[in-house]
């Protein structure tokens, strides 16, 4: 463990938290974004292998991040967070160290503080999107509330930020602010245009380039932390992986149940959200656009039946497979941008966890 995350352990407390196992640390190769642990691929568990011990400094500094004075914020922060997962921001920040050959100790705070940035932007999501599950359990806002989760989702994020501005490192910290406010943008975004029917391609890349590209960019270019053209390299494959990242989400969405995605079927489409499979779909069959508008003007709770039927008529028109061909294409200009590294097993671990990504939409 560095000494910075001792330093910020010794500045909390030790008190247990009031459940203590919703903060114990585990780690699996189960279930954490969509593909249950039963058909889990190979790549992910050879990368984990590459980085099994790393992952495993990356929980305990989890649990030290979560510790707190008010001994309910590591229950409900440990809700979510130890609820099991591949730990996929976490893995990208210490493959790229890796890839990079640097083996600072820091890797470690970076790497856990994306884990953290992560689980408050989902404690906030299910907060506004009044979600009700989360990796296949009742989300932490049904256990505690929406104001605990809410300000321990606060709490998530201001760990996060202490914890790199520990490090005492410009680069880092910059970065990361650079990143948390493209973030917030990006949801502010996505959560502006919810409901209207008539959005763009543009307009939906503006939103995950935010929401979702900017902090696998950060964990790729592990904080800044390495030379400037090994980070330039890995933010572009970051960038380009949180893209195909989130439609892979998106086709999830419209094709896994709450069992195997561990979210409800169609829940993007019931808060009003218009994302690329249906973008796809609408433009091979104007028949949707007027279903579609029809549904989003009357507003929500949307009618089961027609939220249903609208849900097959995107997967009858193409527009899951055309998502996965755009997904694809981002996959391999991410796997393009790696050729700047040298080659290594950590290089190679990259594009295989690139590749996964949507092949788990399978």
């Amino acid at each position: 463990m560095s000494q910075t995350m001792s330093e910020l352990a010794r500045a909390r407390s030790t008190e247990l938290p009031a459940d203590p196992e919703a903060a114990k640390p585990t780690l699996s190769t189960g279930d954490a974004e969509g593909v249950p642990e039963d058909t889990q691929l190979t790549p992910v568990a050879s990368a984990m292998a590459l980085i099994a011990d790393e992952l495993g400094e990356v929980e305990e500094a989890l649990g030290e991040l979560l510790h707190s004075t008010v001994a309910i914020i590591p229950s409900v922060g440990g809700h979510l967070t130890f609820a099991g997962g591949k730990r996929f921001r976490p893995m990208v920040t210490l493959l790229a160290a890796q890839a990079a050959g640097y083996d600072s100790p820091k890797r470690i705070t970076v790497a856990a503080a994306a884990e953290l940035l992560h689980t408050a932007t989902l404690l906030h999501d299910d907060v506004i999107d009044e979600g009700e599950y989360r990796r296949g359990r009742p989300a932490a806002r049904l256990h505690y509330g929406n104001g605990l989760a809410v300000l321990t989702g606060d709490y998530c994020l201001a760990r996060a930020l202490q914890a790199v501005a520990y490090l005492g490192e410009r680069e880092a910290v910059q970065s990361m602010g650079d990143a948390v406010t493209r973030m917030a943008e990006g949801e502010v975004a996505q959560l502006y245009v919810a409901g209207e029917w008539d959005l763009d391609a543009e307009r939906y890349y503006m939103v995950i380039d935010r929401k979702t590209a900017a902090l696998i960019a950060w964990c790729s270019s592990v904080a800044r932390l390495i030379p400037a053209d090994q980070a330039d390299a890995l933010a572009r494959y970051g960038r380009e992986l949180g893209y195909a990242f989130q439609i892979a989400d998106d086709i999830i969405d419209y094709s896994l149940d709450v069992q195997r995605s561990g979210k409800v079927r169609g829940q993007d489409l019931r808060e009003g959200k218009v994302t690329l499979p249906l973008l796809l779909a609408v433009e091979r069959d104007a028949a949707l656009r007027g279903r579609l508008e029809a549904m989003l003007r009357a507003g929500p709770p949307a009618d089961e039946d027609e939220l249903a039927e609208l849900l097959e008529g995107v997967c009858d028109a193409g527009g899951l497979e055309g998502a996965r061909e755009r997904a694809s294409a981002h996959v391999e200009t991410a796997v393009a941008a790696l050729h700047a590294l040298p080659s290594s097993p950590a290089r190679d671990a990259l594009e295989e966890l690139a590749r996964y990504v949507v092949r788990r939409t399978a």
